[in-house]
């Protein structure tokens, strides 16, 4: 009885492949466009996108679970390929491989319009440039190496050559230089930790000044005074806020409130980090009630006091 092809393992291999390669694609591209920022940074970018340890600590992970994945099973495939075991115009591998040229052509596409942006927007020149072009080589070599393989391997019995395989090791060099530049970037878990601790603060206090200038109202609606102490927050019915948002996340303890006259008070809290160098703080989002102090919560280590005010 004659043996039935297994073109399920083929559809394994291939979409396995091509799936890791655009993961660790994209992975790499940001890890090192993060590196990148972290050593050019640009007064006027007020994103926090690839600007914190721990957006970086997602795409490293990416590149070190994806990428040996993608190296492990593409040179299986190619290896089956080469002596014949596996059938070469098959439809999965060709609709795989151009959904994958697709998919670089418009990211290419994309790069050159995002840099056209950057560059009319004013923003620094240099880093978007360095960006548009670490995108561009990693699109390039995806596009090369994709269109490389659906030439050569067309049925007939073939080694890879030497140079191909140049190719490949310098680009394990790359990745592996990215991945092990990054581990002098990113902050250690323990400081990760105590960031997050102290955004959670920045949250809860910038959540505290919007209910009590919702507590103080304006002319239609409203107290029209401060509030004596924050429980009278959670008391009335109009605002939203929990006991645990008025509350140090770590310590437990309520934050410091005092009202200092009658439109201004303060709030008090003890962190363990500085984010006085994050630009991204300074910045307000549209639409936000512009009270005094509420998009200005820029704290050293220790304990820090902010006056604010409601309108």
């Amino acid at each position: 009885m004659e043996k039935t092809y297994n073109f399920a393992r083929d559809g394994f291999m291939y979409l396995l492949s091509y799936a890791t390669l655009l993961v660790s694609s994209v992975a790499v591209n940001y890890l090192i466009r993060g590196i990148i920022n972290h050593y050019i940074p640009d007064a006027l970018d007020r994103t926090t996108f690839l600007g914190s340890s721990s957006e970086l600590v997602g795409f490293l992970a990416a590149v070190v679970i994806a990428f040996p994945i993608f190296l492990y099973v593409n040179y299986r495939a190619n290896k089956m390929l080469g002596e014949g075991k596996i059938i070469h115009d098959t439809g999965v591998r060709r609709w795989l491989l151009y959904i994958t040229l697709v998919v670089v052509i418009l990211v290419i596409i994309a790069q050159l319009i995002s840099l056209f942006i950057a560059y009319f927007s004013g923003n620094l020149v240099l880093r978007a440039g360095l960006g548009a072009l670490i995108t561009l080589i990693i699109a390039f070599a995806v596009l090369g190496y994709q269109w490389w393989h659906l030439k050569f391997f067309d049925g007939a019995a073939k080694k890879i050559s030497t140079n191909f395989k140049i190719f490949e090791w310098a680009v394990i060099a790359v990745v592996a230089a990215g991945v092990i530049w990054t581990f002098f970037v990113i902050d250690s878990p323990s400081v990760i930790r105590a960031k997050r601790f102290d955004d959670t603060r920045v949250q809860r206090l910038t959540t505290i000044s919007y209910s009590i200038q919702t507590y103080y109202g304006d002319t239609v609606i409203g107290h029209r005074v401060l509030p004596t102490s924050l429980q009278q927050l959670v008391s009335d019915t109009r605002i939203f806020i929990e006991t645990d948002g008025l509350v140090d996340p770590v310590t437990k303890q309520q934050f410091e409130y005092k009202v200092l006259a009658a439109k201004s008070y303060q709030l008090c809290a003890t962190f363990v980090t500085d984010n006085t160098k994050d630009t991204a703080n300074i910045s307000q989002p549209m639409g936000s009630p512009k009270f005094v102090g509420a998009n200005s919560f820029i704290h050293p280590v220790g304990r820090k006091c902010f006056d604010l005010t409601v309108q």
